[in-house]
């Protein structure tokens, strides 16, 4: 029974995720589970010492990151963004005391694939919206680009299919979710996990494209290039306005025209820039920062429009800004350590480990390439998502359940 549960947690990481405003769900779920038997089964903590590095790691970086909200009088804020992560210990003494298959993982992954497809076609077609968005916070790009996220794991999950029983029936239903969550990518007009694609799919290549021979090399390279010249071509997708329109404000920008029209993000990151530069160490705070925006806008240096935007619309200069030197290196920690717990899982022999091995390390490379030109990690549905799938990832590589 237990088990069950907890696979209807893991099954909603990944299905609900994007297309409800509840994507919460998962960590209600296992945060009612959780704490009782956390407390319940407090004398076998001991026992998984080892996986519970993940969850220090997590509440560490919510300490940096309310300690610096602390600093500049923003506690409460600060606090809504980061309390998922201080979740993640009992929702991971879940999941290893007691595990799911795997295959509920993969199931929800390929759910919210599939549904994240069926929604933006119906707000295309139907609704007729100009671009395709998620539930509650879920603006375009964030939902295309975790939409894309969901597409290159259920690629990465066919590994596991084919080691699996009921290969066919699983590959099948995998490579359907990659197409629903590439084609809500690809309605939803993100062209920063366009740019970030090409890290993925290099990511799954360097995993499993070595075991391909030479056919099947060329009708993938083959079949990929159709597909994306296909997605350029028909001006329903909105593709290629969007990445003309990307060129045009490009070149304008080099051309000497600095204002937010044609170099929004450029423009903020030089600004963010200034301010990390005088004050490199405290930062600035959420409202300190947008005062000094205004302040540089008015002394000319910057657009003063800048100083509407949100955020720097870069992860690292977004809180290094606001959070200062502390802020910065939690978060840059909380990139680098997933990465060497799941180093080993890439080569492993075992199907499953290889799979979410590479599934956590498609994570980190797509929301660290993401952030490169949206601050993620402003929102909480961001940090949620992030360390959550990671927890999921985490507990079914250190749990024994196939």
């Amino acid at each position: 029974m237990m088990r069950s549960w907890s696979g209807l947690a893991v099954w909603s990481a990944g299905a609900l995720a994007l297309t409800f405003s509840g994507s919460y769900l998962v960590f209600i779920i296992l945060l009612c589970v959780g704490i009782p038997v956390s407390v319940w089964a407090g004398g076998r903590l001991w026992d998984n010492a080892l996986p519970m590095i993940l969850p220090v790691v997590a509440a560490l970086f919510a300490f940096a990151w309310l300690l610096g909200g602390s600093w500049h009088g923003e506690t409460l804020q600060a606090f809504k963004l980061v309390w998922p992560t201080m979740l993640m210990a009992p929702m991971l003494l879940v999941l290893l005391l007691f595990p799911p298959a795997s295959a509920w993982f993969w199931a929800g992954v390929l759910t919210g694939g599939v549904a994240s497809g069926v929604s933006s076609l119906w707000q295309r077609l139907v609704l007729d919206e100009v671009r395709s968005e998620g539930a509650g916070s879920l603006n375009a790009i964030l939902y295309g680009n975790f939409s894309l996220m969901l597409a290159v794991f259920c690629l990465a999950g066919l590994g596991w299919a084919w080691g699996y029983r009921r290969s066919s029936l699983w590959t099948v239903a995998l490579l359907a979710g990659a197409g629903g969550g590439l084609l809500a990518s690809v309605l939803s007009g993100t062209r920063g996990g366009w740019v970030t694609l090409p890290a993925l799919l290099g990511v799954l290549w360097w995993v499993y494209g070595r075991r391909f021979n030479t056919t099947q090399m060329l009708l993938l390279v083959a079949g990929a290039g159709l597909a994306l010249a296909l997605v350029i071509m028909l001006p329903q997708t909105g593709v290629q306005q969007r990445i003309a329109g990307g060129l045009e404000h490009a070149h304008r920008y080099l051309e000497g025209e600095r204002g937010v029209e044609h170099g929004g993000r450029v423009e903020i990151w030089r600004g963010a820039a200034m301010l990390i530069a005088e004050r490199p160490v405290y930062g600035w705070g959420t409202r300190g920062a947008r005062i000094e925006l205004e302040r540089l806008g008015a002394e000319g240096l910057i657009d003063p429009r800048v100083a509407d935007y949100a955020h720097a619309h870069n992860d690292i200069l977004d809180a290094w800004v606001r959070r200062g030197l502390l802020g910065v290196l939690a978060l840059l920690m909380l990139y680098i350590v997933p990465v060497v717990l799941f180093w080993s899982g890439l080569n492993d022999s075992c199907p499953k480990q290889r799979a979410l091995a590479t599934c956590a390390l498609l994570l980190v490379v797509g929301s660290f390439g993401f952030g490169l030109s949206y601050s993620f990690m402003f929102y909480p549905v961001g940090v949620t998502l992030y360390t959550g799938w990671l927890c999921v990832m985490w507990g079914l590589y250190c749990a024994s359940d196939t």
